[in-house]
């Protein structure tokens, strides 16, 4: 309770994507972060240390390349941001 919607996980997502991205980029959900933003291997680990710190979160390594999208990594922060909150 009281964490995070999903309107602020998927605004801080965008946000870490902006700001990691080595081109401006305009991140949308449906967005591929390796075929439509051009991410390569160390940007999207930057990504996932980002978003652990961003919202107290661990990402699983097996799981990392699950996401792709926007859309698919702002459910799986969800997703862990409630499994945190269930803990606590």
């Amino acid at each position: 309770m009281g964490g995070p919607g999903i309107p602020d996980i998927e605004a801080g997502v965008i946000e870490a994507v902006t700001s990691i991205s080595r081109r401006p980029v305009v991140p949308s959900p449906g967005d591929d972060l390796v075929a439509d933003l051009g991410f390569d291997s160390l940007e999207v680990l930057e990504l996932v240390a980002e978003l652990e710190q961003r919202f107290g979160i661990t990402v699983p390594e097996e799981q990392i390349p699950a996401s792709r999208t926007i859309a698919q990594v702002v459910a799986q922060v969800a997703r862990l941001v409630a499994e945190r909150g269930s803990r606590v």
